[in-house]
């Protein structure tokens, strides 16, 4: 074979070559396109959270108003946030509850969806005020159970399903939950190493 045709030759293997290569980077490259969903759901499995911080401005809103209303002793509003109004005919509990735990503030909600559409269990962490005490420490109040009515979230404290009770159980043991309460458990018992008046407080409490 002469010179020009081997060099013809040599460009023609040469082509084919490049082909191959441009044929196996694409599916290469499809390859690892189709698997990178699954990649990132399973990236995302270990830092998933059972719970969504502050995820519905209404929830939060209710929640907030309620709170508000316990530490002022607010008989209306309160009837206002609840499904069953009855339960504040009576204010002497909350009254005196009210002159203890004076005030709420830095109110998150940890929401999950409840056991319907329309309802949804809120774990709330909030800093509360307490009179003689100099310290705010993090308290956690609830779970409620949240119900849906018309256009308007109510907080349902009426005697709650054994269905509902147990879903509050096996929530309130998922470890993102567990990891709240230790948080909020923290916070207190760090507070109370540093301030007596608290510390005093917390083992009034524990007796």
């Amino acid at each position: 074979m002469n010179k020009k045709g081997k060099n013809k030759q040599l460009k023609v293997m040469l082509l084919v070559v490049w082909i191959l290569f441009i044929v196996v980077l694409g599916l290469f490259g499809y390859y690892f396109y189709t698997k990178k969903d699954d990649v990132k759901s399973d990236l995302d499995f270990g830092t998933k959270f059972s719970y969504q911080t502050n995820a519905n401005q209404d929830i939060n809103a209710l929640i907030i108003t309620y709170l508000n209303a316990l530490a002022s002793s607010d008989q209306d509003i309160l009837k206002e946030c609840v499904t069953d109004p009855s339960m504040f005919d009576d204010m002497s509990k909350i009254q005196s509850q009210s002159k203890v735990v004076t005030s709420y503030s830095n109110i998150n909600c940890y929401s999950i969806d409840g056991l319907d559409d329309s309802s949804t269990l809120v774990y709330t962490v909030a800093n509360i005020t307490i009179a003689g005490v100099e310290s705010s420490p993090l308290d956690m109040i609830g779970p409620f159970y949240v119900v849906k009515e018309g256009n308007h979230y109510l907080i349902n404290n009426e005697k709650l399903g054994d269905d509902v009770n147990k879903f509050i159980s096996k929530t309130s043991k998922k470890k993102d939950i567990q990891e709240l309460f230790e948080t909020v458990k923290k916070d207190q018992d760090t507070k109370a190493d540093a301030d007596p008046a608290l510390k005093e407080f917390m083992n009034r409490l524990g007796n």
